[in-house]
């Protein structure tokens, strides 16, 4: 009996021993390691990414005509506004010589007012004519006869119907001149659209049309796309990020090799999620990052060298482009973390507790 005792109560300081030091049966049925780590861990990665250029544009062509000059080529940079290809324009040159003389003929007579001086001094002459002649006729009763005074009151009448003609041709002439200056206004407005104008700073992907081609109106010309803001498409485990609050989390791409120094990293967040699921219980979430330009640390030529053909420096450059292999990775927000590390919390405590 007592022999039973004393095994008893050392088999309960081996049970205490084990415990206090935590060994025991338990350790085998802890979790994992790696899944603690994902769980503990605030990022993903994510090696299913396409990289694409953020705004892609079709300039087209405001008129229609023949292509008189290409500007451009393919993979070339540009900046807004720069003029990527001209129509020819020597019609619209020759309507707006045209229009100039009109317009210069009409501020003519509105700018001179001889016509009008003239009209306004025989209308003084008639009506002096006329007033002395009735002065004489009232003293000298016969001394004009009533044929000549008929004919200087005609002739004061026709005086000053010739300054009402005088003034209605100066205001026909002043309609004249602001329907000249709208017509060159319409001419300069047309000259301009037969410039083919970059609307954004980015690079030149496609030259549609080239010089002595024809080209219609609102046919695309030069296709354009900024590489100052970059898209990037990528896929990713349901299990790893909810879909459903990923949208303003913060990612960074990065690409190259840290061993040789070329390793790079760019910033941005996400911006939308597709409603769908894809086999794998993956979704596509999309997000924005902020190019930069190159930086001259030897890997590309000096600030001084000229890009072929398009005049800048290459400075204009960009770190990314489409096509680039990368890396994403994907920050997730406090309340995700703590979301995850409560749902695992019970699968350890029973690991502990067997």
């Amino acid at each position: 009996m007592c022999h039973a005792i004393k095994r008893c109560h050392a088999l309960k300081a081996i049970v205490c021993l084990l415990a206090i030091t935590g060994w025991g049966v338990a350790s085998v049925h802890a979790v994992d390691p790696a899944e603690q780590r994902q769980v503990e861990t605030n990022v993903v990665e994510v090696r299913d990414v396409v990289v694409d250029f953020k705004q892609q544009i079709d300039v087209p062509a405001l008129q229609s005509g023949a292509v008189a000059e290409t500007s451009v080529r393919p993979n070339q940079f540009v900046r807004q506004k720069d003029v990527l290809g001209k129509l020819d324009s020597q019609s619209l040159i020759i309507r707006r010589r045209a229009a100039s003389l009109q317009y210069d003929s009409a501020k003519l007579i509105t700018s001179d007012n001889l016509e009008m001086q003239f009209a306004e001094t025989s209308l003084a002459e008639a009506e002096a004519e006329l007033d002395a002649s009735n002065a004489t006729e009232q003293k000298f009763n016969g001394a004009v006869s009533s044929n000549q005074l008929r004919r200087m009151r005609l002739a004061v009448e026709r005086a000053r119907l010739e300054v009402a003609r005088t003034k209605k041709q100066i205001r026909q002439a002043e309609i004249d001149t602001q329907l000249a200056a709208a017509d060159l206004a319409l001419i300069d407005d047309e000259l301009a659209q037969l410039e083919c104008v970059s609307p954004i700073e980015g690079v030149v992907l496609t030259v549609h049309r080239e010089t002595g081609e024809w080209i219609a109106k609102g046919q695309p010309w030069v296709t354009v796309a900024t590489a100052g803001e970059l898209t990037l498409h990528a896929l990713v485990d349901a299990d790893e990020l909810s879909p459903a609050t990923c949208v303003g989390l913060d990612v960074s791409v990065h690409w190259g090799n840290e061993a040789d120094g070329t390793a790079k990293m760019l910033a941005g967040k996400i911006t939308s999620v597709d409603p769908t699921r894809l086999p794998g219980n993956r979704f596509r979430l999309h997000a924005e990052v902020q190019n930069r330009r190159q930086t001259h640390d030897g890997s590309i030529p000096p600030r001084t060298a000229i890009v072929p053909g398009s005049g800048h420096s290459v400075d204009q450059h960009w770190q990314l482009l489409p096509g680039a292999q990368v890396t994403m990775r994907i920050y997730r927000s406090r309340d995700e973390m703590a979301w995850r590390m409560n749902l695992d919390q019970p699968q350890i405590f029973r690991g502990k507790m067997r």
